[in-house]
This record gives C-alpha cells, structure tokens and sequence, in this order.
C-alpha cells in the first residue's frame, strides 16, 4: 500500500506540474489581453487536448514558437495521440514509396512538443503587409506554415497543431524554418456559425453574371453575388508590389473570372477547393490595367461562403488526359476538339502542348532556384513561368502534388526526362501530402535569382530555358566552389556587370530570340484570355547546341574517336596522334576552366573535376592566369606512343587553340571573394593588388633555356634566362594600371640597357617558363619587398659566368608582368635562323636558333641513342625512355629540309610538336655526317618552342611543288605530282580497339582480358603503284586518301565498314595486270572478292594530283630492294635491264583533275 500510495502521489505532482506548465504557457504565450488570462482559457485548451487525447499528454511539453525555432535545427514530427504502432505504419507508407525511387533521406523522428497559436495571414513586424501566406503566432514569436486543409473559421483563432512537422532550410543562412501541418487544426474555442449576411443580394449565375462583364455600355451595378462552382484557382501572383490571384466560377454554360487583391482577403486562397461551389458577396466589376478584360473583384466587405452543389457536366479525369497522351514525336496531332484555337497552323517542327491536371509524388528535387523536380522517377516538373510565393514550402522530396492546368510538352529536349510538365500563369501548384521524409527545405526566392533573369531577359521557351538550366549546372560543378565563387557566376542581375553563367550563355541565347519574334509576357492576358496563350503552349525540341564537359573526359573523348589518326613508326616504335575538333561532335564541346601555370612551365586549363595542358598560341600574356576562360575553336589531340617489343604505351591528352579564339569570361583580380590561382602558389598577375610599396626592375629577355631536372629533387625543374636590367629599380606604390605603365616606360634614357645578367627560375618559379619570349620586356615585382638593393644580391651558390657576370635567383612567390615596348624597340634583335641559312652556317663551337616547319617526325629505337648522354627519367615526359626524337624541318618556300636529333628525356615533353607546326628551336649544335650531310642535334638547355599550330586543311603551310617520280630530290618535305594508280598492290581494312590498338571485333576487343573497351576505330590501308610518266612510286594510302582513290560513294563506304566489324579485319593481296595468283592463293570469301573487285576496277586508274612526302628510311615497313632484271618488249625485240626500285611515298592528299587542268599542268611540269 505505501508503494501504490508513492505512486499516486508521483503521478498527482506529474499532472500538477504539467497543468501548472499549460497555465504558465497560457499566461505567456497565449493570452494577449491585459492582466491575467480568464481561468477558462487553460480549461477549453485542455479540453481540446483531450479530444485527441483520452488522458492528458504528459510526455508533451509546451513550446513556444520563439524556442522552436532557436534549439530545433532538424525536421522533426509531432503527433498527438498517435500510438507507436501508427507512426510505425505511417513512416513504412514513405518507405515503401522510397523504395521505387530510392533515396538516402530517412523517415521524420518524432518529437512530443505541443504547439498553439494563431492563425494569421499576417508576416511578423511592424510594418509588414498582407502575402498571401499562412502563418502561427504566439506572444514570443512567428512562424510560416503550409496547411493541407484550412478553414476561414480557423484565421485568427486561437488553435492547437495535433499533428505538425518542422522543417529546417537546407542552407544555412536561408531564414528559419516552417511548419507542415498534417492534420487540421483544433481551435480551442469552437467557432460561430456562419450566416448569411441580410444585406447580401441575391445570388446570380456565371452565366448571368458573364453578361456584365460584355455589356460595356450598361451602367455597372454596385455589388454583386454570384454563386458558381471553382473551376480553376491560379497560383497567386506579386506583380506591381500587389499580390493577388484568380479563381473562376462556372455553371453549366459560363465561367466567370474573379480577382482577389484586397489584402485581407488573400487567405482566400488556401480554403477555395476546385470543384466545391460557393457563394461569393459584394463583388464589383472592374477593369485590369493596361488590358481590356473585365473580372469581378473582390471587395474589403466580400464573403465566401459554402453552398449547396449543384449539377454539372462530368469533366474529363486527369487519367483520361495522360491515357490519351500520344507517344513523343506526335503530341501536336492530338488535340482537344472544344480547343479548335490549337488547330491553326503551326511553324515547321512546332509541337502542340497537351494541358491536363496531374497528380503525383515528388520523388527528386533536381534544381530548385532553376524550379525543376522530378515526379514519379520519370515526370519531370517545371515551374519557372510560375510565382512561388511561399518559397517553394512543401515541395520535399516525397510529398504528394497535384497540377491543375499544365502543359505537358513530350521529349523537349534530350537532357531531360521525356515527359516534362510547366505550369504557366494559369496553373495551379498544389501540395495535398507533406513529405514524411527527412528531407530539408530548398528554399525558392524570385528575387536575385540568376534562371529566371535569363528566362525573362530572353524570352526563353521551355526547350531552350532546360539547356540553359543544365549548362548552367554543368558550369556550377564545374568551377563551385573551389576556383569561382557562386556570386561571380551570377554576377548582378539587371544594371550591374554579368556573371560568368550570363556571359558564356549570352550569344546563344541572343541567336534564339534571332530565329523568330519574341514577345513580353501578357501576364493578365496569360490567365484570362481565350484561347490561351502563353510561352509553353507552343514548343520546338531543341537539340543541345552545344555542350559543356568536364575536364576528365576529354581523355576518353580522344581515345574513343572514330576520327583521323596520323601515325609515325619504326620497326619496334609506334607514335601516333589524335586530332579532334568541336564540330566533329555532335553537340559540340566548349572548354571552359581555370587558366594555372604548372612548375613544369606548362598552362594548365582547371576545372574542379581534373586538369587538362594546353598550348595557347601565340602564348598569352601573363594576367591571363588565374582567368576564367572558354574556348570554342580548339584542337582536342592525344598523341600515344606505344613500344610493340615491351607491350608498353603511354598516351597524353592536351588542348591546342589560339588566343584569339579564347574569351575571358571571369578575371579573379578585380573579384576579393574568388580564391587564389592556385592554393599553394602566390597569384601572377598583370596587375598585382599591392597591400604597399614593392621594389620592381624592367628587364629585356634575350634568350631562354630549356627547362632541366633539379638535381636532387624529384619532379622539379628550372631553367635559366639570359637577360638585360633596363634603367634602375624603383618603387611601385598601389594599383599599378596598364597605361601608367606605358608612360612610364618612355623608353629615353632612363630605360636603356645596362647589365648583363642570368636569371635563374627554380621550384614553382618555373611557372613563368611559357611566358618568357626572347626580345620581350616584362617588370619583375618582388611582391613585399621595399629595398631596391634587392636586385643586386646575388645568391650564395651561385656560378659566374665570364659572358655573364650577374646571377639573379628569383624568389618564388614574385610576379612577373608583361611591358609593351615599342616597335621597332631601340635595341638590335637577335633573329632565329631559316633553314637554309643553318644548311649554310659555317660557325663552329655555338649555339643556333632555328625555326622552320615540321614536316616529318619520328621516334628512334634505343640503339640510336649512342649520340646523347644518360639522364634520369622525366615524369613530364610520355615518350619511352631510352629513345630520340627525330624531326624534320623545313623552309618549304626554299624547299629545305633539315633533321634535327632530339633527346626527350632532358625536360618535359614539348607540346604541339605535329607535322605542320612552325617551331622555334633554341640552343642547337651543327653536325655533318659521315656521308657529308648535315643535321642538328640538341644539348640539356635546349629550348623548343611551337610558334604556329598546323593548317587545318593541309599539313603544309604553302603549296608544294610539282615534281616527278624520276626527279624526286633527297628531302622530307611534301611535294606534289600528276600521276596515275597502276594498279592496288594490297589493301587493309580493319577494325582497331581505341584503347589498345588491338583487333575490335564484332563490338569487343580481341584481348578481351586484360582489355574492356567497347569502342573501335575504322582503319583503311593500302599499297598502291603510280606512274606519272617518268616512272613509277609505291605510295601508302590511308583512311581517307583511300576512299578517294577509289571513287566509292560515302553510303558504300559505311555499309562496307558494317561488314568488316563482324569480322574485324580484311586483307587482299594483288601482284597487278601481268601476274597471275596461283589458284592456292584465291579466296573464295565473298567479303574478299567483292574489296578486290573494288580495288581491279578501271575507274581507280585515273588522273589524279598527288601530295605525298617520301617515307623517311628508318620508317620503312621493309629494307629497300636492291636494283633487278626487267624484261620489255619492244616490236620483236626484247630487252633486259636493271631497274631501280620505286620511291616508298607516304599520301598526304588526293585531288580529282579536270581534263583541261590536266592538259595545263602536264605543259607547266614539262
């Protein structure tokens, strides 16, 4: 007995304290009268507790708002008078939804917190106006909600939440949050009933009313009532600094539109129900501004109130629409007969969007600011026509939605789900089931928001807005927030500079406005008129025009290419490269990253995803880095270097473009939020922001060496720069602009040539390796440091030099910036040799610059590299070590040529190195042969730099000559003939893996087990003989020279190309007219046979011009013959007499020749 008693006692001083905390609250919170609250104030609310509740809920605690939003920072659920087993069965409901479409997001925890408050349509704060939103309030505080069912009676009543949710804001600084209530709320005092105002007219029908709204010239009636079933309730809308919406009342034969803009009357919109009918007071008819429609209008002294139904027509369901929704390709075809506006012609490729209501589960939240989600896993929803006042509130991940009035508009564009919903002015967005999940708010704001800016400024249909939309994404994952911050992509809307996203997409989007007229947005118009039009009403599907990759794959768009491959061989060697343009692709690819300068003096395009090299020509000035940049004319190449004797290769992947093609879209110099150019590394810029004073010097580079090893320390480089001090050093204070500079640097007497020195780039000084260019004047900064005697401090370990007495270390955390000098400057200019002139060269024991043109490259096996000394392997470097580099270059326009011996293992791989490309080579020593020829070969410092990339059309930069095969002169460089094919000696058609170089056979590589690519390249090789009339040539045809030497259509071609996949490879082997197979040798494939009919038939032999270049001897498949017996007949006579063996000529080109240009040149070659 003493424990029962205890236990009372326990549970009496429980139910005393929790009643003394509900009155505490009420005397708090709740009572906002003066004095205390009436003692029935803390009864009716306990009696409104137990009516969901048989006992009182001891384990809920009172909260106020104020608390609610300062502890609680998680999504919580509160249920009254739930048992564990429901809320069990509640959450499972959501999990089992989860489950179709999976997410990471958890059921909602629960929380015994008890909630009351006030209603209110009324924000927080003095001088706050009505917003059409909901909100609960107390004396501590005030907090938005979203109601699924709400009362009038319930506005400004003093209720209880029995079941609520609190949802936070997904990002931190996004305001509080909100409340979901699930269930209705309880008022603690039952409301009064309702009545019909005596002063209320009697009640017309839309269809009676309608008429007052076409008489013009009646006078208007002070008030009406009309009595209607809602039809359609428009989301609601802040144009002007005025809120309001529409709804529309209909009978049997008429709708009537009718205008809520009174401020207390707004609430409206959270109790009308589309298909309740209803009885609406005290209207007015009133005419909008700037349109000619007249509505109804509700006044300050208008009533809604609940009517009895009466009949209409059955309207069509919501499955009856998508039932009937035609496949894509074929929405345009199926339209509503009562819509016969939608049957007027329509401008090619123009589709017809289908408008139905739509229920379902918001299953993703793909871009809420671009008003994007996913219904279903397979809907996609867009609500950008559309305001969402409320800020997006209960558009979770997992809550029911309903759709009244969309436009369903099939396959728009290919980034995006099939079947794609928009709502317009006229739609209606609708939450009737909050989410149970996990999941935080993504709040929607209209107010600096970068996708509707874009939207409206250009007139953006739906096709088009979702590219810009996932461009835009692209772009944010691309640079966010590592490289660019989210404010510098947006830039700031409206009078002030654009934004990165805004300046890449402005072009294009300027050209679809181009296409055809774009008109403003009639927004009243959008709601009211009939027929209705709007944006989304109308589409075209827009193919991407272009797209934006990640850095990353540009790897595997190279290797998987079915397009050119230029290969350099030797017996064991195989060096081939890639070229690859944007409008290869469909769509076409733009680059867009972060310029850096790597320590292995190579630009580097940055994305947050990987890092790409790139050769800008020419090189670009040194403000550039740290610059965003987009690029649209690029050379995508991948060269691949591959020893056939280890098994081994290696493969870079870099990007060639000029600077002219190249467009600053972001400069990090005038932004303070955009971190560093690189995190590790002081920021180089033209115009650094110096926090005081810094001592700086002019200097004029005169020559640079090639960048070196350190020793000692892995995966360093240096180089060194031989250089002139110009004037004294001086002080630079503050912002130093571009045309200060310039005055400045007047060039008199001040500014002339003094010393002498040699400055040495060390560690990630090595960076500025790109930008310094013989004859050039740049301003070296040190960044902090005041004491000009700084330039005169030589370093401890230095080394003089008797042609250079000072040695000039430079720190690594200095600038450099770029000096225009004046042209022509006053100093001489050291200028590179021609070939020809190096040819001609008689100086022994220096150095020599040479430019010209490559024309033929090739890598030399080991045995061959007696010539240079032993290095360490460079990590820079893809090239196998061990091997030389040979190339050729030339002066075409002397018809020189010259090799030049090359050791890649002394520094990193110099890229761009392609036949075509002008180069310059610094620090070149002469050698003569053994047979009396002369070449060039490298030394450690030797420099090589690419001043010009490849002509697009031909890997000559000028024509070559015409020549004949009997005359052909002893060089590597192209030439041209009038020839013939005699006959096909043998032809090669095969499928080759990307990845490997290895068959590809029927979709798979043939070395299927250590290789998984899926992807090949058609390859075509052929061995043909020509004849030009002095006599005869074996020329290699490739890929496409093959093709036109064939004469085979385009259609033939690919069908062929089908049927060599199935069998990976073809070869057929012909000894010409005067030899004849033996019958072992005849295939009897019908594969076969019908490639040698292609290659025996007489249209191949016919007059063409040849572009060829002769196959240098150490890239011969096979040793030269030697010189035999031919026999020729001559009337009755034969004649036998050594013939040498043809020339080896590698096809550069074919041209088809007209008889009369035949005539002409064959007069001009004789």
């Amino acid at each position: 007995m003493a424990v029962l008693s205890l236990l009372v006692d326990y549970v009496f001083l429980q139910v005393a304290q929790w009643l003394e905390c509900a009155q505490q609250h009420a005397r708090d919170c709740l009572w906002e009268g003066e004095g205390s609250p009436p003692p029935d104030l803390t009864e009716n609310l306990i009696r409104c507790l137990s009516r969901h509740c048989p006992q009182l809920p001891l384990s809920y605690s009172f909260t106020p708002i104020s608390q609610l939003l300062a502890f609680q920072h998680s999504p919580c659920v509160s249920l009254l008078g739930w048992s564990t087993e429901r809320y069990k069965r509640w959450c499972q409901e959501q999990v089992e939804l989860k489950e179709a479409t999976p997410s990471p997001n958890k059921p909602l925890p629960r929380v015994h917190l008890l909630l009351v408050g006030y209603i209110t349509d009324l924000p927080p704060g003095e001088s706050a106006k009505h917003d059409g939103n909901l909100y609960v309030r107390d004396r501590s505080g005030c907090i938005p909600c979203e109601v699924l069912h709400f009362d009038l009676s319930c506005l400004g009543a003093l209720v209880v939440l029995p079941c609520w949710s609190y949802i936070v804001p997904q990002a931190k600084g996004s305001g509080g949050g909100y409340l979901e209530i699930i269930s209705p709320p309880e008022p603690i005092v039952p409301p009064p009933v309702r009545e019909t105002p005596p002063e209320c007219v009697p009640p017309l029908t839309p269809h009676r009313a309608s008429a007052l709204l076409k008489d013009r010239l009646q006078p208007r009636p002070p008030r009406v009532t009309v009595t209607g079933r809602v039809s359609r309730v428009t989301s609601l809308l802040s144009i002007r600094h005025k809120t309001f919406f529409f709804f529309f009342l209909q009978d049997q034969r008429e709708c009537v539109p009718v205008i809520v803009q009174v401020s207390p009357r707004l609430s409206w919109y959270h109790a009308l129900r589309v298909g309740e009918t209803y009885t609406v007071t005290s209207l007015s008819v009133s005419s909008l501004r700037g349109s000619s429609h007249q509505v109804f209008a509700v006044t300050s002294s208008s009533c809604l109130l609940s009517s009895p139904e009466f009949p209409l027509p059955d309207p069509v369901s919501p499955a009856e629409e998508i039932s009937g929704c035609s496949p894509p390709g074929h929405v345009g075809q199926e339209i509503q007969e009562e819509r016969s506006y939608q049957q007027k012609a329509m401008g090619v490729g123009e589709k017809q969007a289908k408008t139905l209501t739509y229920q379902g589960v918001l299953t993703r939240v793909v871009d809420p600011r671009a008003g994007l989600y996913e219904l279903d896993g397979k809907v996609m929803l867009c609500t950008a026509y559309l305001q969402l006042l409320n800020g997006g509130r209960g558009l979770r991940e997992g809550a029911g939605v309903e759709i009244s009035d969309t436009h369903l508009q099939q396959s728009p564009s290919p980034l995006f789900p099939p079947i794609v919903l928009s709502c317009c002015l006229r739609s209606r967005l609708r939450v009737t089931q909050f989410s149970r999940l996990c999941t935080p708010l993504s709040p929607v704001s209209t107010a600096g928001n970068l996708h509707l800016h874009l939207q409206f400024r250009y007139h953006l249909r739906l096709p088009e807005y979702l590219w810009a939309c996932d461009v835009s994404r692209r772009l944010q994952e691309k640079l966010c927030p590592s490289l660019v911050k989210p404010r510098c992509l947006q830039g700031s809307l409206g009078a002030g500079p654009p934004g990165v996203t805004e300046k890449l997409l402005s072009e294009t989007l300027s050209s679809f406005s181009a296409s055809g007229p774009r008109c403003e947005r009639d927004l009243q118009g959008e709601i009211l008129k009939e027929p209705h039009e709007c944006p989304l009403r109308e589409y075209s599907p827009l193919s991407p025009p272009w797209s934006l990759p990640a850095l990353s794959l540009l790897q595997s768009v190279v290797s998987d290419s079915r397009y050119l491959r230029a290969e350099e061989s030797t017996r064991s060697l195989r060096w081939t490269h890639h070229s690859l343009q944007p409008q290869e692709l469909r769509p076409s690819l733009r680059l867009l990253g972060v310029l850096h300068a790597s320590p292995s003096g190579r630009l580097v395009l940055k994305d947050q995803s990987a890092s790409v090299p790139c050769l800008v020509l020419p090189r670009p000035p040194s403000a550039w880095i740290g610059c965003t940049i987009e690029v649209c004319h690029y050379r995508l190449l991948g060269e691949t270097a591959q020893d056939t004797e280890k098994g081994t290769s290696s493969t870079i992947t870099y990007v060639q473009f000029l600077l002219s093609d190249a467009r600053i879209l972001h400069l990090p110099h005038d932004c303070p939020t955009c971190p560093p150019a690189a995190s590790l590394l002081p920021r180089p810029c033209k115009l650094p922001k110096l926090d005081g004073p810094s001592a700086s010097r002019l200097f004029l580079v005169r020559g640079v060496e090639g960048l070196v090893p350190i020793p000692g320390h892995d995966g360093g480089f240096q180089f060194q720069a031989q250089a002139v001090w110009l004037g004294a050093p001086e002080l630079l204070t503050g912002q130093v602009t571009e045309r200060e500079e310039e005055q400045r640097a007047s060039w008199d007497e001040e500014h002339r040539p003094l010393t002498k020195v040699l400055l040495l780039f060390c560690h990630s000084a090595a960076r500025w390796f790109h930008f310094l260019q013989p004859n050039r004047v740049y301003r070296l900064i040190a960044t902090g440091e005041k004491d000009l005697e700084i330039f005169h401090r030589q370093p401890e370990d230095s080394v003089q030099m008797s042609s250079c007495p000072v040695c000039f270390r430079i720190p690594c955390e200095w600038a450099l910036r770029d000096v225009k000098a004046p042209d022509p400057p006053p100093w001489p200019r050291e200028e590179p040799l021609s070939v020809d002139q190096a040819l001609k060269s008689s100086s022994a024991g220096s150095l020599l610059n040479v430019t010209g043109v490559v024309t033929h490259r090739t890598l030399c096996d080991a045995q061959n590299t007696r010539m240079f000394p032993p290095s360490g392997t460079i990590t820079e470097s893809f090239l196998p070590h061990g091997v030389s580099l040979k190339v050729t270059v030339a002066e075409l326009d002397r018809q020189a040529a010259l090799s030049v011996y090359m050791n890649p293992a002394g520094g990193p791989y110099c890229l761009g190195l392609l036949p075509g490309a002008t180069i310059l080579i610094q620090g070149l020593e002469r050698k003569i042969s053994r047979a009396g020829a002369v070449y060039l070969r490298s030394v450690p410092v030797t420099c090589v730099r690419v001043l010009s990339a490849p002509a697009e059309s031909n890997e000559c930069l000028l024509v070559p000559k015409f020549t004949l095969f009997s005359e052909l002169p002893r060089s590597l460089i192209p030439h041209r003939a009038v020839c013939s094919i005699a006959c096909v000696l043998s032809v090669t058609l095969a499928w080759v893996c990307a990845a490997c170089e290895d068959v590809f056979r029927a979709g798979h590589c043939s070395r299927s087990s250590s290789c998984t690519s899926q992807s090949g390249v058609f390859r075509a090789k052929a061995w043909v003989k020509a004849e030009d009339g002095s006599g005869e040539a074996h020329i290699q045809l490739q890929d496409g020279a093959l093709l036109a030497a064939l004469g085979v259509p385009q259609g033939l071609w690919e069908a062929l190309q089908g049927r060599v996949l199935s069998r990976g490879e073809v070869r057929v082997q012909n000894r010409g007219r005067n030899y004849e197979v033996p019958g072992e040798m005849r295939s009897e494939d019908a594969l076969s046979c019908y490639v040698s009919h292609l290659v025996s038939r007489p249209a191949v032999s016919r007059p063409l011009i040849l572009t060829f270049k002769q196959l240098a001897a150490s890239s011969r498949p096979l040793p030269a013959e030697p010189s035999h017996l031919r026999r020729f007949t001559r009337g009755e006579r034969d004649y036998m007499t050594h013939v040498p063996p043809p020339p080896t000529l590698i096809c550069l080109g074919l041209e088809e020749v007209e008889p009369g240009t035949l005539c002409r040149l064959i007069q001009e070659r004789n």
